[in-house]
């Protein structure tokens, strides 16, 4: 046991050494390491004597030493695994030890290792204030230091680094773990699967390691004689493996794992089995850099698991593969036919869409797709404060074409008439058949002068030549009213009305004429 004597006197001073502490005799793991932060010499010689002897977790201690804040910041910076640092507060400034936890902290950004601040003068900074507003983990007065005390600091330090550095581990591999299924795919091949896994291992323990995975051959009811493990993958010194020959130490190493049918570790060694479909297993051998530790075993108890799911999926996948194969082959028709069947859906609703927006007898647009145009035009120059014009075309003395000369001649007078207005008009402007012998024209950006002028080229075209049907001159007159649009509190139907009114003053003015809108919104 270690006594009880004080370390340090009242006034901060060494006073004498500890007794010697017991010896275990358990094989050494990696040792913790502590790093001493003081600018007296002799604290570094006292608490390495009292630790001397200490282990934790059948692992000993390795004690490095700095003299000052500074000097233990670059040690910090370049050593790896530095569980605990014993840090002296006043050294080469007052506050030079407070200045360092900062920096390991926020500079290093390391949370996970330990500081016990040691001070033999706590009245310089206050423990309250130093808790508060310091990320240290405990806080001690030389004068109240024993061989004991340190003891029991230093152990409960170590334990609490060994448990979250076991977490931040196991989050690190679990992450890698996570990651490896976006490399791992089912058509990849057993071997690139194998090969994958075994690459990845060694990060997920956080250690470089050498692998062999197998399968295993020659298996009857669990009788292991004549077993031959055939290699799937390799990693490091086993990379160039082919084959494990009979009788060879690793021979033996796999034929001890089979007969143990577990995934465990021992030392440095791994040890992973997994059993496959009908009634198969494989294995795998992982040599690590470091010593395994409990919490190792669970990781590798997932990856085990992942390793021979996928496996057998690899199996499965290849058995689907195949019958994929098979039933492609029996569809191949089908999907010819169900394409082909879509191909003729596709233009059959094209056809449908043309006869919905399409006047079957002109070939120009319908009065449902027209308004569905003039909508959107009025909705845009009532946004951007635009000019736009209706022409509304009623044919002169329609019903007497079609009683002296039949219905067919009257179908064509309105062909001719729709062919003759599309000519006179812009690639910009629309025109539609709004109903019987009447026709529709929309013309954006044109204002009620130029709309007048567009009207009568229509007039002109229409009228200037009869039309022929069946050898006979039919002739062919037009009238049409002019109406524009006069801002955004006229109304897309109080624009058509006033077209209309100002056809119907055409029609009373003796027909074959142009008249614009001479109503005022009110």
């Amino acid at each position: 046991m270690v006594d009880d004597d004080f370390l340090f006197a009242e006034d901060g001073t060494l006073k004498g050494a500890p007794a010697a502490l017991p010896e275990s005799r358990q094989p050494d793991g990696p040792p913790w390491r502590i790093l001493i932060v003081d600018d007296d010499e002799e604290v570094h010689s006292v608490t390495r004597y009292a630790l001397r002897k200490v282990r934790f977790r059948d692992r000993p201690l390795e004690l490095l030493s700095a003299y000052s804040a500074a000097q233990a910041l670059t040690m910090l910076a370049a050593e790896a695994d530095v569980a605990l640092v014993l840090l002296d507060v006043v050294m080469e400034t007052d506050d030079a030890g407070l200045r360092l936890v900062r920096a390991i902290r926020e500079d290093l950004a390391d949370t996970a290792i330990r500081i016990i601040l040691r001070t033999g003068q706590p009245g310089q900074a206050p423990e309250e204030r130093v808790i508060v507003d310091y990320d240290v983990n405990d806080y001690k007065a030389k004068t109240e230091l024993t061989s004991q005390k340190l003891f029991t600091t230093v152990i409960a330090a170590l334990r609490a680094y060994d448990s979250i550095t076991t977490i931040e581990a196991n989050r690190r591999g679990l992450r890698r773990m996570i990651a490896l299924d976006d490399r791992l795919r089912p058509d990849m091949g057993m071997e690139a699967y194998a090969q994958t896994v075994l690459e990845q291992a060694g990060p997920i323990l956080g250690a470089n390691a050498c692998g062999l995975a197998c399968v295993v051959e020659g298996v009857e009811g669990w009788s292991i004689g004549g077993t031959r493990f055939r290699p799937l993958a390799a990693t490091g010194r086993f990379a160039d493996m082919t084959a494990v020959p009979e009788g060879s130490p690793l021979h033996e190493r796999l034929l001890a794992a089979l007969a143990d049918r577990r995934t465990g570790v021992a030392g440095q060694t791994a040890t992973l089995y997994m059993p496959g479909p009908d009634g198969g297993a494989f294995l795998a051998i992982l040599d690590c850099d470091r010593v395994l530790m409990p919490a190792d075993a669970e990781m590798l108890g997932v990856l085990t698991a992942k390793f021979a799911g996928g496996l057998v999926n690899l199996v499965l996948y290849e058995q689907l593969s195949q019958a994929n194969t098979d039933l492609r082959a029996l569809t191949q028709t089908l999907e010819h036919r169900v394409a082909e069947r879509t191909r003729e859906l596709s233009e059959a609703n094209a056809k449908l869409e043309t006869l919905a927006s399409i006047d079957s007898l002109t070939g120009i647009l319908n009065r449902r797709r027209f308004m569905e145009l003039a909508e959107a035009e009025w909705d845009r120059c009532t946004r951007y404060g635009r000019a736009f014009s209706l022409l509304l075309l009623d044919l002169d003395q329609f019903k007497r074409i079609n009683d002296n000369h039949g219905h067919a001649a009257g179908d064509t007078a309105i062909r001719v008439a729709a062919e003759r207005a599309g000519s006179s008009l812009r690639t910009t402007d629309c025109l539609a058949r709004f109903g019987g012998e009447e026709l529709v024209a929309m013309l954006p950006e044109t204002d009620l002068p130029a709309a007048l002028l567009a009207a009568e080229r229509i007039r002109s075209a229409i009228g200037t030549h009869p039309v022929l049907h069946e050898d006979k001159a039919i002739p062919l007159t037009t009238s049409i009213g002019v109406a524009s649009w006069r801002g955004d509190t006229e109304t897309l139907a109080q624009l058509l009305d006033r077209a209309d009114q100002a056809l119907y003053q055409a029609k009373l003015q003796g027909r074959n004429r142009v008249e614009a809108s001479r109503v005022t919104v009110s």
